[in-house]
């Protein structure tokens, strides 16, 4: 019996998934993202969100690098539709970020262990108790100053 993967994090109907997981999506959600590249074959994009009717083709910033990082551009296909709506974040002073990338890929992924460290770090801090307001790199920043801390790469320090 082949071993199942499990990949991504599911929030209320969407599959959220690292490019660097497509290889274990069952075949009915590869297929209608394959579909989608194939529509938007130059669009640059390391993260997807799949769902029954609509995929999306995210591009964030040094996902390796940045701890948090920000979205660059999207672009949303209605496969009912089959229409597109791209957005450009990347001149945005105040773009979405992400958190909790190591739910974002494969199990097996080696930057696991890395990421939930700094997931575990921001949570033992607190950054996670009121998750209103979280989602843009103003206020994170901002809750992550308020906390007396800093971040470099994929550590909060103390800044004091």
């Amino acid at each position: 019996m082949a071993h199942k993967t499990k990949i991504g994090r599911r929030v209320g109907g969407w599959l959220y998934l690292h490019r660097s997981g497509v290889d274990f999506l069952p075949a009915e959600e590869a297929e209608r993202l394959a579909q989608v590249v194939a529509q938007h074959p130059d669009t640059p994009w390391n993260l997807c969100k799949i769902s029954k009717d609509k995929v999306s083709l995210l591009h964030y910033e040094d996902f390796e690098i940045s701890g948090f990082p920000a979205l660059l551009h999207s672009i949303t296909f209605d496969l009912a539709t089959q229409t597109s709506k791209a957005i450009d974040y990347s001149k945005r002073e105040n773009p979405p970020i992400l958190h909790r990338k190591e739910l974002l890929l494969p199990e097996d992924a080696p930057n696991i262990p890395m990421y939930a460290a700094l997931t575990k770090a921001a949570e033992d801090a607190g950054l996670f108790a009121k998750p209103a307001g979280i989602g843009t790199r103003k206020a994170w920043n901002k809750r992550i100053a308020d906390a007396g801390l800093k971040l470099e790469g994929h550590q909060l320090l103390t800044s004091r």
